[in-house]
């Protein structure tokens, strides 16, 4: 059955093609269809998996007690501008690809009341810059900016002064 599948086949392609480049003069054109004989070869013999090497599970990792596999930082916020009783607002956002405060992604806006501010914020560990930028109520004065970058060797704390 399948000499004969594969004999119909040849002769069905070879019976389409040559189908000519679309010049006026024609050509004969002779195919001869010979038959290759197919020999069965057995299929490969599969080998069990080697049963000596020993697989890791989760219990093999080995982490360093310091590491709390956390994935969150607690970022202590500390404002004093010594600027009396002026009226300010506070925006802390995570710093966009032109080093400017990307709004649409603000960990806190807040008001300052006596120019001051503590306050704690969760970050992720993608949040590591941030921009925080102080706007004053009145029109006179230009807002503040400052910026805070994450460093794991000292304690997560953005002081504005």
């Amino acid at each position: 059955m399948k000499h004969y599948t594969l004999l119909i086949i040849s002769l069905f392609l070879s019976a389409c093609g040559g189908g000519g480049e679309g010049s006026s003069s024609t050509e004969a054109v002779s195919t001869t269809v010979t038959q290759t004989p197919t020999t069965s070869t057995p299929p490969p013999e599969t080998t069990p998996p080697d049963t000596s090497v020993e697989t890791e599970t989760m219990a093999d990792l080995t982490i360093a007690p310091q590491f709390d596999l956390s994935s969150k930082i607690e970022l202590n916020i500390d404002v004093d501008l010594n600027m009396g009783d002026s009226r300010a607002y506070l925006n802390i956002c995570l710093k966009g690809d032109d080093n400017k405060a990307d709004y649409d992604q603000c960990l806190l806006r807040a008001p300052l009341k006596q120019s001051k501010l503590t306050s704690t914020v969760m970050l992720a560990n993608s949040a590591l810059e941030l921009v925080a930028e102080v706007w004053f109520y009145d029109s006179q004065n230009e807002p503040l900016r400052f910026e805070w970058q994450y460093d794991g060797e000292q304690s997560a704390v953005f002081t504005i002064r």
